[in-house]
This record gives C-alpha cells, sequence and structure tokens, in this order.
C-alpha cells in the first residue's frame, strides 16, 4: 500500500488570522469537573471516561488530552487504532498513565500494535474475539480486551436482548476469562436514545437497554468473580440515569460544551468558536444579486461584506441564513449569512452594522446556542457541525490557566 496523504498536511503554517477555530481549554476543563461532579454526587466510585475520538470532536486531541490529563483524567476512549495509539503518545509525552479503550474496530492482523502499546481492544462480536484470539496466541502476546453488549442499539456487540441471548453471551465471556490471550477486564453497552425526551419511546428503550445490561452484568458477576469493569452511560446517559453509572461512564459531546439534544440545560460552556474575518465590503444596489444561483436580491441599497470561510473549513450551504456576530467598534453586533456558501467564501449583510474590513466575526462559539441554531438549520447534530470543521483550518488554543 502506498504512503496515505494527510488532507492539508503539506500546507505551510506561513498564514494566520485568516480563518481559524479557537480552542478554550479552560471551557474543557470546566465543563469536566462540573460533569465529573454531578456524576460523583451519584457515584463517588463511578470512573470518568473521556472520548476522545475523531481528534476529539474537531478540537485536536493532543491539546485535548494533556487538558483532560491535568485534570485528572486517567481513562480515554477513540475509535481506531491510529487514534488510540496517537493517544498512548501525548500520555507518554506527558508522563502520564492512561487507560485507552478502542471502541471501534481493529484488524485482529494489528494484535501486536495493542499489546505494544497497552491499548484496550472492543470485542465486537465472538467471532471477532476468535481472530483474535487467535492471531494474539500465534505470536504468544495479551491483549487487553472489553467486551461491546448489544442491548438494542444493533450495531456491534455480544448480544444481550433476552434470557437466552445473554445466559449464550455470558457462557461464552466466561469463556475468555479463561483465554491466555486475551485479557478480558470489562464489558459495556451503547445507549442508542439516551438524549431523547422523557416520555418518548426513546427514554422507554433506555430504560430497556440498561435493564438487559443490568442483568448481563449479574450474571457475570459469578462466574468472572466480580473482576470486570462495567460501563453503560454516555453524556445523556450519565445525567439521566445517576442509578446506572456502574463503574464508569462515558462523557462525549458534553465536555466539548455541545448538548447531546435541545432537552438538555446545562452550564457547559463552548470549547470551540468558529472564527474569520472580514475580507472585503461593499454597495450592493437594488436589483443586484449575491453568490451562485442569485438567491439573494437587494430590494434597497445593502453594505454587503465577504468571509474567507465556506463548506470547504466545514461551513456548510446549509448554513445559509444563520447568524453571525461581528467584533465591531462600536460592540459585538449580528448580521446574517445572505445568498449561497461557497466553497472557501461567504457573504453577509452588515447594513446596518459598523461593520470594517477587518473585524473578527465569531460563525459560533459564543453560547450553545449558536451551534444548535446552525445544526438545526442544516437538520443535522452539533456531533456532526463540531466534525466537519475542516483540517485546513488551524485551531488556535487559550486557556486561562496558562
Amino acid at each position: 500500500m502506498n504512503t496515505p496523504y494527510r488532507l492539508y498536511s503539506s500546507l505551510p503554517s506561513a498564514e494566520e488570522g485568516r480563518t481559524w477555530a479557537e480552542i478554550d481549554l479552560s471551557a474543557l476543563r470546566h465543563n469536566y469537573q462540573y460533569l465529573t461532579n454531578e456524576a460523583r454526587k451519584a457515584d463517588p466510585e463511578a470512573r470518568p471516561i473521556c472520548v476522545v475520538k475523531a481528534d476529539a470532536y474537531g478540537h485536536g486531541a493532543p491539546a485535548c488530552i494533556r487538558t483532560l490529563l491535568e485534570e485528572g483524567c486517567d481513562f480515554f476512549a477513540v475509535s481506531c487504532l491510529n487514534e488510540a495509539i496517537a493517544a498512548r503518545e501525548v500520555c507518554r509525552e506527558a508522563d502520564k498513565k492512561a487507560e485507552i479503550l478502542i471502541l471501534g474496530y481493529t484488524n485482529p492482523s494489528l494484535a501486536s500494535l495493542l499489546a505494544k502499546n497497552d491499548l484496550i481492544q472492543t470485542l465486537l462480536s465472538a467471532d471477532y474475539a476468535d481472530q483474535l484470539e487467535k492471531e494474539a496466541l500465534r505470536l504468544g502476546i495479551s491483549v487487553r480486551v472489553h467486551a461491546a453488549a448489544d442491548t438494542g442499539m444493533n450495531r456491534i456487540g455480544f448480544p444481550a436482548q433476552d434470557f437466552r441471548s445473554v445466559s449464550d453471551t455470558v457462557s461464552r465471556l466466561t469463556k475468555l476469562c479463561r483465554s491466555r490471550a486475551l485479557r478480558l477486564e470489562g464489558v459495556f453497552s451503547h445507549l442508542a436514545a439516551a438524549d431523547e425526551p422523557m416520555g418518548s419511546s426513546g427514554e422507554q428503550l433506555t430504560r430497556l437497554q440498561c435493564e438487559r445490561f443490568r442483568a448481563l452484568c449479574s450474571a457475570l458477576v459469578k462466574p468472572t468473580k466480580g473482576a470486570l469493569f462495567y460501563h453503560l452511560c454516555n453524556s445523556a446517559g450519565t445525567l439521566r440515569l445517576p442509578e446506572d453509572l456502574f463503574d464508569g461512564y462515558r462523557l462525549g459531546i458534553l465536555l466539548y460544551g455541545a448538548p447531546p439534544s435541545p432537552d438538555f440545560s446545562l452550564p457547559v460552556r463552548p470549547v470551540m468558536r468558529l472564527k474569520t474575518r472580514i475580507s472585503h465590503i461593499h454597495t450592493l444596489p437594488v436589483g443586484e444579486s449575491v453568490g451562485y444561483g442569485a438567491t439573494f436580491s437587494a430590494s434597497s441599497p445593502r453594505k454587503i461584506a465577504t468571509l474567507p470561510i465556506g463548506y470547504a473549513d466545514g461551513l456548510l450551504r446549509a448554513f445559509r441564513g444563520g447568524t453571525v456576530t461581528i467584533e465591531t467598534k462600536n460592540g459585538m453586533q449580528k448580521a446574517p449569512v445572505v445568498g449561497r456558501i461557497c466553497m472557501d467564501q461567504c457573504m453577509i449583510d452588515v447594513t446596518d452594522t459598523a461593520a470594517e474590513p477587518g473585524d473578527v466575526v465569531t460563525l459560533f462559539g459564543n453560547d450553545p446556542a449558536e451551534l444548535a441554531a446552525y445544526s438545526e438549520r442544516a437538520s443535522t447534530i452539533d456531533y456532526e457541525c463540531l466534525c466537519l470543521i475542516s483540517a485546513r483550518v488551524p485551531r488556535v488554543y487559550v486557556d486561562e490557566r496558562k
């Protein structure tokens, strides 16, 4: 296989202040402390697992991991082997020990890298466990693993939806506990609808998944001698299901200051502020239009500002009509996005503002409602909007404590 090319990796860092994502690490610290304090009220012994997959939801995993290590976190979850190795390197550089769990698939042929980097691999199924065990036995190594249990997400995991499937899974996992090549250390499941409104069918599914997971855990206690680490709750579940924190709970989107759904109103702070600068201002005469497709026309003379940010930076075309905040000489002022968002630029109507070229513009991040409004406009979720901010956009870190 040819060496893979990383998008934008060839770009120099000569240009600053065009478009950037400001990452507020003090907000990350605040969110972590708030969430863990809330969880500690329900269960002082439950252990937080910080999810830093997808480059910490687009925020930049190395800086986020270092910050969370400083705050006391010693357990991280990622999506794949590459992310896990990178996370381990950050921990080594910080001279910190931490558990690192890979939530997704790793080719069993790479078992040696799992062992070498002291990583915990998720067992996706019984067949997958057999393949990984076979490779580890061949190499004479031992791989740390957590087994995923399918309680209703129906994505990955050992089946655990009824008495028969739970019994079969208990039998398989008990056998794994005797393996020389795989060290079964934990079992977890994932909630499919913990962020859905209370009283909805989503809440019913969540309660059912909790019941199924409790049944599995109870059945495993005796044959495994109570040695396994159990975790179920995601961000939403951590706050809504304090009785089901088990041994650990996984903090994801809320760490980054984005509520998992509109039903959550919490004192978390956005960690990312997407920023750019006004590059050009001109007057749009009556009857003239703006941008591709001529979707916006002036019914009166308008003052139009151009911003050097577009969908190649992660500002989706669906965000058209959204609102931005401009840092003008008269203070913070709002302006709407007009016309279609282009690949590298977009336009805003600054007629009623004191905006000038060079003024800083924030697309979202002053408060959680801004990102939520963009997400709703695009018929998507905050998770996706954050993860789609392109690698072309540099992450600039600020921290009140540094």
